[in-house]
């Protein structure tokens, strides 16, 4: 194992749970605009969100297009008329209210930042990160907090990752570790930039990608035992 300073968390569903707090914010938000839902529907939401995320990432949409589409695409699958626009503004607002923690991260970040410089990496609006970080306890464990809608790239682009290595002092990548939840953005970037990875791969899903990690972990708690 290598010795590492550095250590570069994704967010969502690596130190926040986003699948809590997006369930309980889009229910908040159906019921708010009087939009039937069920699980389906829900699930619904949920594969489209991640298409266009990953869309978003292959550069295929801008994430304005994204955060109105998924929505607006929603409506259309469920033959729903109403505005995507004022949903997303309702939606946004009510995850940044969000801030549920991954059962362990704050316990992992609170022993590893004894021998680490612990930063986020994110993509996502800066508003919503920043109300959630704060809110979760999770921005006062870090020494730094980069979001891609501040820096203007998204994770995987290596401009994201150039930023944060400007951004960063004394920063090297042969000492720098990323940990994520996505193959394709958190992973992917770090692999393109030259960085060691730590795949935090919850659900056990079999990697069937081209993208490989340097370490693959089911649980946020087993990085202090690998590190």
């Amino acid at each position: 194992m290598k010795k590492y300073s550095f250590l570069l968390f994704d967010a969502d569903n690596t130190l926040l749970d986003f699948d809590a707090n997006e369930r309980a914010s889009l229910i908040d938000t159906f019921r708010t605009f009087g939009i039937a839902y069920d699980e389906d529907t829900i699930s619904l939401y949920h594969g489209i969100n991640l298409m266009y995320w990953k869309m978003l990432s292959e550069k295929k949409i801008s994430k304005e297009e994204l955060l109105i589409k998924r929505f607006a695409t929603l409506y259309e699958k469920l033959g729903i008329n109403a505005d995507p626009v004022a949903t997303e503004n309702h939606y946004r607002s009510q995850l940044g209210k969000g801030c549920q923690v991954v059962p362990g991260a704050l316990d992992v970040c609170r022993k590893l930042r004894k021998d680490y410089k612990l930063y986020v990496i994110t993509n996502g609006v800066a508003t919503t990160q920043h109300s959630r970080l704060e809110g979760s306890g999770v921005a006062e464990l870090m020494e730094g907090i980069f979001i891609s809608d501040e820096i203007g790239y998204d994770k995987p682009d290596v401009r994201f990752f150039e930023y944060v290595q400007r951004s960063i002092p004394g920063f090297e990548k042969s000492r720098a570790l990323v940990i994520g939840d996505s193959l394709f953005s958190d992973i992917r970037g770090g692999v393109d930039f030259g960085l060691d990875t730590c795949y935090l791969n919850v659900y056990n899903e079999k990697n069937t990608s081209e993208i490989q990690p340097t370490y693959e972990i089911q649980d946020i708690v087993e990085l202090l035992e690998l590190l």
